[in-house]
């Protein structure tokens, strides 16, 4: 999996789900479905090398959070904003005043911080408003296109892992690729992981040893919330096929549409 990252200047996390194993020997096809963190901070390289490469990004950012680190304009490409989350959501959601009660909350119990987020991916799995704006964007990749569609929210971690998710799901990777692809972006963040945590552990009088797996938990990339993930949508939904067809407007027609698109 290793080779599908893509190297920026400035930016960080992100990769193409091309090359992915999709079952009876075939693949996601490359350039077209890619995931990403924040756009924020691109150079002139890098802004370069998105026109090249895109035709649209999602970006499933709050309004707040575009408003702290909007997305730069690129050449020729469509930004389409696509919130997940209707309120500010602590560890999720990257405002300021989301990050700063996330931390005042859970920095000084790691357990409690690993349950916040494990309930967060729960309700991700549930949100009828999440569904909607997911099935906007499948719909709008339902046409074969020249470029590739990037999405991303800040860290390229959880709204942007969800999605990759139901993509992965819908072409066919397994569940063990998908996690595997997830878990990814801790390889991806490890740098911004680490200045946040140097940052939050360095400025309190919380103990350090409850602070550091707090904070790794709130903004690293864990197993146990992806399995979260997947609990609830079966739980409510009886499987996860069910959930993609009733959820996310996802039938049979149209996976065997995306697979058309992207397999090869």
């Amino acid at each position: 999996m290793e080779d599908r990252w893509i190297v920026f200047d400035d930016l960080r996390n992100f990769r193409d789900l091309g090359g992915l194993s999709a079952g009876d020997g075939s693949k996601i096809v490359r350039g077209k479905l890619i995931r990403g963190g924040n756009l924020y901070g691109a150079g002139p390289s890098d802004l370069e090398k998105l026109a090249v490469m895109l035709e649209l990004v999602a970006d499933f950012r709050t309004e707040g959070e575009i408003l702290e680190k909007p997305d730069p304009e690129i050449p020729g490409v469509r930004n389409w904003h696509l919130p997940f989350l209707q309120t500010i959501t602590e560890g999720v959601s990257r405002e300021k005043d989301a990050d700063r009660d996330a931390f005042m909350r859970y920095v000084a119990d790691p357990e409690q911080a690993l349950g916040y987020m494990v309930k967060t991916y729960e309700h991700l799995a549930g949100s009828g408003f999440a569904m909607e704006q997911q099935k906007k964007l499948l719909q709008y990749l339902l046409k074969p296109r020249e470029k590739g569609v990037l999405w991303h929210c800040t860290a390229g971690k959880d709204r942007t892992g969800i999605f990759a998710l139901i993509v992965e799901e819908i072409l066919g990777v397994s569940r063990d690729d998908i996690i595997e692809d997830y878990l990814m972006t801790n390889q991806g963040n490890h740098e911004t992981v680490e200045q946040l945590v140097r940052h939050f552990s360095t400025r309190t009088d919380v103990d350090p040893e409850k602070a550091v797996p707090a904070l790794q938990s709130m903004f690293g990339a864990r197993e146990e919330y992806i399995i979260a993930y997947y609990r609830e949508a079966e739980r409510l939904y009886g499987s996860f096929d069910t959930f993609l067809e009733k959820a996310l407007g996802a039938d049979h027609k149209t996976r065997s549409r995306f697979r058309e698109i992207y397999l090869v």
